[in-house]
């Protein structure tokens, strides 16, 4: 039985899994990349770690990495480097991809990945494909995490100012980030700062969830922004008719109130359905893609 080692590189934490020759699987979790960081680099510092750890062969790695944008990975190099721990095969993707796959496999549709940040990745009927958005925080990821604890933040330090009416997220904002008048200060200097507000994007669907009408909303908002990426995903991939969509990430997943406004913000030719799996399970699915899926134009390996 070959032994795969499976790695779904976010913004907010990185996941690993290692099947067992005997069935079953090790899985770990630890950091995730940085805005700043090579997603590579820290693909190769996590792997290796595992590697190590294990202490048996792997034959195989498959990695879904954010911060790719779309672009092609280098797994010669790191083959070379884990072919010592008897590696045969390295295949890299953006995590857009490997989240594709566990939502919807190889079916023609779109999956919009809603973490730190937001892209879409569509496949149509016809075999084209489109990525939208995943520009980062500074660019775009319009509706993630990123996006809605910016929104929530501004408005609580609009209501601290008194330009705007009085607000629960004020409340939420001082108690989850401390005094605000300092809290601009504090997140400038601080190395995590855009973790630290995608964070708060708890605390804003939190409240949506009960009822509180700034958060409302901002999730509002934030599901027409992943709507909209959603049908411009599909048009660019030629899909024009009836469009299959999914979603991946634990922000939609983990809020009712951002998954109902965004159901209601697609246009009535949207089927939604639940991801089939993991984004994990996207990256085993990617050792077995067709040499013809569209996708493959998102992917590249290396093997001896």
């Amino acid at each position: 039985m070959q032994i795969y080692l499976l790695v779904d590189v976010g913004q907010t934490g990185t996941r690993v899994r290692i099947t067992r020759p005997s069935g079953g699987h090790l899985d770990d979790a630890v950091g995730g990349v940085r805005a700043a960081e090579d997603p590579e680099r820290h693909l190769a510092r996590v792997v290796t770690d595992a590697l190590r750890r294990h202490g048996a062969p792997v034959d195989q790695v498959a990695a879904g990495l954010s911060g790719l944008q779309g672009t092609r990975g280098r797994p010669r190099a790191l083959l070379e480097e884990w072919s010592a721990f008897g590696a045969q095969r390295v295949v890299l993707a953006d995590d857009s991809v490997t989240a594709y796959l566990a939502a919807l496999g190889d079916r023609p549709g779109v999956v919009v990945s809603v973490g730190t940040g937001v892209v879409a990745l569509a496949t149509g009927v016809r075999g084209g494909w489109a990525r939208v958005d995943g520009w980062g925080p500074l660019l775009g990821d319009s509706g993630g995490a990123y996006w809605i604890g910016r929104a929530g933040l501004e408005t609580a330090l609009r209501a601290f100012d008194g330009r705007g009416a009085a607000t629960a997220l004020l409340d939420a904002a001082a108690e989850a980030l401390g005094d605000p008048a300092l809290l601009a200060g504090t997140l400038q200097r601080d190395p995590d700062r855009v973790a630290r507000i995608a964070g708060f994007a708890r605390q804003v669907l939190g409240l949506a969830e009960r009822g509180d009408p700034d958060a409302g909303r901002i999730t509002a908002d934030a599901a027409g922004h992943l709507a909209d990426t959603v049908v411009t995903a599909a048009a660019r991939a030629g899909d024009d008719e009836t469009i299959t969509a999914s979603w991946s990430g634990s922000v939609l997943a983990g809020s009712r109130a951002l998954r109902d406004a965004f159901a209601s913000a697609l246009p009535p030719r949207c089927r939604l359905v639940p991801p089939a799996a993991s984004p994990l399970d996207g990256a085993r699915l990617l050792l077995d893609l067709p040499s013809s899926h569209p996708l493959t134009a998102l992917t590249s390996e290396a093997s001896t």
